[in-house]
């Protein structure tokens, strides 16, 4: 794999981005062990736990790799595919040279077990000093230009022929001099041309689904004025207009959710 290179460790497998390895070794990266008691000294995020580490040279965060959805209660942290996880080294890596901001994958360890499942830990780069969009949502009402900075990244995302499936405001981050990331690449899915119009719509529409959750179950005024076409593609004339036919559906769709925020 481009830019990585595969060691073989006594728990399984360990791919290091090219110039990570002395940092890994220091870290005690070869041994699942050393990855369980790292994160578990770490913080609850999301599906599991991460966990922030520094040394001489690198920040990093590290985590095991948690599949989501219906089969997420079943197999949690077993993968039927080695390409799943490996794809956690390859799709940042393709995005970034594509032109996204998202950190760089540094390093994974590949476990295999019971036959034909695996399992994964994986150690990303860590923004410094970035504070995801949930945590500015509740701290305070982002400006217009603040969402079209965050929703800009989105843009050169799908731009790239990338499709997040977990696109929402904890995967969003704006660091202190205002740029843009996007984060937890995790199971996206990677076109070979730019995503289309209605794909776009979806995403930008589990963003709008995400801030109007965040503001419901923590009781913060929304700011309805937000128009969310408009600060994702400014004068882009054709994505307005789908977004207008769709409302129909889309508001609908958005009040069956609201009605789950509400039991």
């Amino acid at each position: 794999m481009k830019g990585y290179h595969r060691t073989v460790v006594a728990d399984g497998e360990l791919w290091l981005a090219s110039g990570f390895e002395e940092a890994a070794d220091e870290l005690g990266l070869g041994k699942r062990s050393r990855w369980e008691s790292l994160i578990a000294g770490g913080k609850a995020a999301g599906r599991g736990r991460i966990a922030f580490v520094e040394n001489s040279s690198r920040h990093m965060t590290l985590k095991q790799l948690r599949r989501g959805g219906a089969l997420g209660s079943l197999w949690r942290d077993r993968f039927p595919s080695r390409e799943r996880l490996t794809a956690n080294l390859s799709t940042p890596t393709l995005a970034r040279e594509r032109g996204v901001s998202t950190p760089a994958a540094l390093a994974l360890l590949l476990v295999s077990g019971p036959p034909g499942l695996w399992r994964g830990w994986l150690a990303l780069e860590t923004v410094p000093r970035a504070r995801d969009m949930m945590q500015r949502v509740l701290q305070q009402t982002p400006t217009a230009e603040v969402w079209g900075e965050v929703l800009a990244v989105v843009h050169s995302l799908h731009d790239a022929g990338i499709d997040h499936p977990d696109l929402n405001l904890g995967n969003l981050l704006l660091d202190e001099d205002g740029k843009a990331w996007v984060i937890d690449l995790d199971g996206c899915s990677v076109h070979s041309t730019t995503l289309d119009t209605d794909r776009r719509i979806d995403a930008i529409r589990r963003v709008e689904r995400s801030y109007l959750k965040t503001c419901f179950l923590n009781d913060v005024t929304t700011d309805q004025a937000i128009h969310w076409p408009a600060a994702y593609a400014p004068g882009d004339a054709v994505l307005a207009a789908r977004w207008d036919e769709r409302s129909g559906r889309d508001l609908a769709k958005l009040e069956r959710h609201r009605r789950a925020w509400r039991r």
